[in-house]
């Protein structure tokens, strides 16, 4: 089944009325995002639907996308390797709908990103958006998520205390992306850790990045308090590499892979006691599935014009 449609503006493409359902088709027009931009896009797009009163339906099968190897085009949706349907309907089930809306391909206001409020973990604004997550309607497969759980038991004793972090760097930080919140120098970094696990108490770290000179860095200064998974880091050459999304390492099933040791990583850190952490796609999705104790956020405004993006 391929329904691919260039057409990236919201429209029926099947309308037929009477009392049948209309299935919202969530799709996304940029190819080059990771699994959280479009976790939090699809939560606004989630939301916006319910408020219509259309079935939501997440489309990673017919559009091109980092989570998805090019020769699955139109014949699986990535978005189910790691994600249940919002009401558990798939794609043939919804494409073959009396009434079919496709969501335009960018976002839909309002959306969890770019408001500060969500890292206000007493605010109205986080708790409109863990509330979807509470209904199931962004759920992680349960599969999986058996296997992420498991995965922090052998990581945590029961009575850590554990801060987690999270911390972009290779082309986020070596490309400054116009209009992206400017991520912290490391140092900095390293000094606001020690300051936040002293005053909350925390006797671990759970370091979540993918930048393979900041594990190191984090593994030199607290040693085996420092807590990573077990995953392929990256050296990143900014005058060679292409942007993350389009670097792929040369194994069996990567586009699988690096989705899911990102989303292992977030989804650990969201079992964190406290968060610190850059203001990324990542920390807006950790901050909805999560419940922390604390919470400090890096912010630190927006690169500016001269970006590379």
């Amino acid at each position: 089944m391929n329904k691919f449609d260039e057409n990236m503006n919201e429209h029926y493409i099947q309308k037929n009325g009477g009392g049948s359902p209309t299935y919202y088709i969530i799709r996304r027009a940029d190819n080059a995002v990771g699994i959280f931009s479009n976790y939090i896009v699809f939560a606004g797009h989630i939301r916006y639907a319910l408020t219509k009163g259309y079935i939501p339906v997440i489309d990673m099968q017919n559009y091109p996308n980092t989570l998805l190897a090019p020769e699955l085009l139109g014949k699986e949706n990535a978005w189910e390797y790691y994600f249940c349907q919002p009401f558990n309907i798939g794609l043939e089930e919804a494409y073959n709908g009396d009434n079919v809306i496709l969501s335009n391909g960018g976002i839909v206001l309002p959306w969890p990103y770019n408001n500060v409020e969500i890292f206000n973990t007493q605010g109205k604004f986080l708790a409109q958006w863990q509330m979807l997550v509470k209904l199931g309607l962004l759920r992680v497969q349960p599969k999986l998520y058996e296997e992420i759980m498991a995965l922090r038991k052998k990581l945590f004793a029961q009575e850590d205390r554990v801060l987690g972090v999270l911390l972009r760097g290779t082309d986020y930080v070596a490309r400054r992306p116009a209009g992206h919140p400017i991520q912290p120098p490391i140092e900095y970094a390293l000094t606001k850790v020690i300051e936040k696990m002293n005053e909350w108490r925390c006797n671990k770290i759970f370091l979540a990045t993918e930048d393979k000179n900041f594990v190191q860095i984090f593994k030199n200064v607290f040693g085996e308090i420092c807590v990573t998974i077990d995953r392929q880091y990256i050296n990143y050459d900014s005058q060679k590499a292409a942007p993350l999304g389009f670097c792929h390492i040369d194994r069996e099933n990567d586009h699988y892979i690096l989705g899911k040791d990102y989303l292992t990583q977030m989804v650990i850190l969201s079992t964190c006691n406290c968060f610190v952490g850059g203001i990324t796609s990542g920390t807006v999705g950790v901050m909805m599935m999560s419940d922390f104790e604390n919470v400090h956020a890096f912010n630190f405004g927006k690169y500016g014009t001269i970006g590379l993006y």
